[in-house]
């Protein structure tokens, strides 16, 4: 009986095969979803047995917040609707520490991507409140880590441990992938074990999420609170993401989480590891939506060029204002924030492609990006209390900032990696027109109103065209 209803489960599943890809030649036919024959299921175990080694647990310490900011701490998460993973996920004591000792505040996930180094890629917002960390490899040692260098804009961090016997993850090519493709998340969710879950690419280049530079995957495959920093993988075991955020009311799962591409990441891994930080240059464009005026009868995909710098990369390079670009290295350009995290990853010397659409005609420029420029700036010093602090340097807003008239603020000119303003998210450009509700119209105004901030602060940011809210600790 049990016989003959496998069999015709089996056929019933053939049929459904046949149903759902009728044009498939034979020869395809047969490569249907993996089948264990000695167990009688189908299953991508077998495949996926040589990833499991490669995906990590990261234990943050710290010092402990005290039970009321931790509450509140959760409230304000559970009103925001695009939550990270790792303040989310409690790492257990292990035993009474001695007083003023780091505990565990937290923990998240890793990938080792190298297994001779010793490297691990996670998020920035897993370990950036750390003092000291940890790893537990998936055989149950536990061993000390260290932060080589972390990247608040794309939020990426590169771990390195020291312990023999560590397997890296092959790495795929985010590049190549599709929507409709098969994708597993792996990671520590709620400080679970290792915890495998499975869904579909649902969407690619994916921005206007939360801040910084975005070019998410997006995937169905269950990501929870924990799972940050742990690996989106394919069919065949690549790495394709590292698993960043959710989107949710709950702040649980709810069928739509983020990846950073592994591209990006690895290109991000790459500087972190060579410099301790992320090296941007400029190309001297300044980007938008393509509106369906400067589409004409084409597509509004694509990114606006709306002002070109006079002497810089782009000009250089013939761009012109008006310019649709519709392509970087032959990768198609959806829109101007998939453009902005392509360029936000390249190193001053780089030369990128982009391919354009300039009236009825379509052409290709050559840029080389370049070092910022520097710029005159503000230096307001009045000790601990004020902004040489921070890690940041300042300037009034002049004739040149494209921005709206009546916008009056400081500029951020420089920003100093892994200083409190790296933390907190803010970026060269940045208008800070707001500090804990009190407004400010220029570099000395936020200078005196540092004065009276004793440790954090709320500050108001105009960032292109959203007024956004950064929270600096200092």
């Amino acid at each position: 009986m049990r016989s003959s209803f496998h069999g015709r489960l089996l056929a019933g599943v053939a049929a459904i095969a046949m149903l759902t890809t009728p044009v498939l030649a034979a020869s395809a036919a047969a490569q249907t979803a993996p089948y264990d024959s000695e167990r009688g299921v189908y299953s991508y175990a077998r495949d996926l047995k040589a990833v499991a080694p490669t995906v990590v647990k990261v234990i943050v310490l710290g010092q402990k917040q005290a039970e009321g900011e931790r509450t509140a701490s959760r409230e304000q998460q559970g009103e925001d609707p695009f939550r990270g993973q790792a303040t989310s996920a409690q790492a257990g004591s292990q035993g009474q520490a001695p007083q003023g000792a780091p505990q565990p505040i937290g923990s998240g996930s890793g990938v080792i991507i190298d297994a001779a180094r010793g490297e691990i890629l996670s998020n920035n917002h897993v370990v950036e409140k750390g003092t000291a960390f940890k790893v537990q490899l998936y055989d149950g040692r536990v061993v000390d880590a260290e932060v080589v260098g972390r990247d608040p804009q794309t939020d990426i961090a590169l771990l390195r441990i020291k312990a023999t016997g560590l397997r890296a993850i092959e790495v795929g090519d985010s590049g190549r992938i599709e929507v409709g493709d098969l994708a597993f998340a792996i990671g520590y969710p709620f400080g679970f074990d290792q915890t495998l879950t499975m869904g579909v690419i649902s969407g690619l280049g994916r921005t206007g999420i939360g801040d910084g530079l975005q070019d998410f995957i997006q995937t169905d495959a269950a990501v929870n609170s924990g799972n940050s920093g742990g690996a989106l993988i394919d069919s065949r075991g690549r790495l394709i993401g590292i698993n960043t955020a959710i989107w949710s009311k709950s702040g649980d799962n709810s069928g739509i989480a983020f990846a950073v591409p592994i591209n990006m990441a690895m290109a991000v891994a790459d500087q972190l590891r060579r410099n301790g930080s992320v090296k941007r240059g400029r190309i001297g464009v300044t980007v938008g939506p393509v509106t369906v005026e400067a589409a004409g009868s084409g597509s509004t995909r694509g990114a606006l060029v709306a002002e070109v710098s006079p002497d810089s990369p782009a000009a250089r390079a013939g761009l012109k204002s008006g310019d649709i670009i519709t392509s970087a290295d032959g990768r198609a350009i959806e829109g101007p924030g998939n453009l902005t995290a392509i360029l936000g990853v390249l190193e001053p010397g780089k030369t990128v492609a982009l391919g354009y659409r300039r009236g009825g005609q379509t052409g290709t420029a050559q840029v080389t990006v370049e070092a910022p420029r520097p710029v005159q700036v503000t230096r307001p010093t009045t000790g601990g209390a004020g902004l040489a602090a921070l890690g940041a340097t300042f300037r009034d807003v002049n004739a040149g900032d494209k921005v709206p008239e009546q916008l009056r603020g400081a500029v951020v000119a420089t920003v100093q990696p892994g200083s409190a303003a790296a933390r907190s998210g803010l970026a060269v450009g940045d208008i800070v027109v707001g500090v804990n509700g009190e407004q400010v119209q220029s570099a000395a105004e936020l200078a005196r109103a540092f004065q009276n901030v004793a440790s954090g602060a709320i500050l108001f940011v105009a960032r292109g065209n959203s007024l956004i809210q950064l929270k600096l600790e200092r």
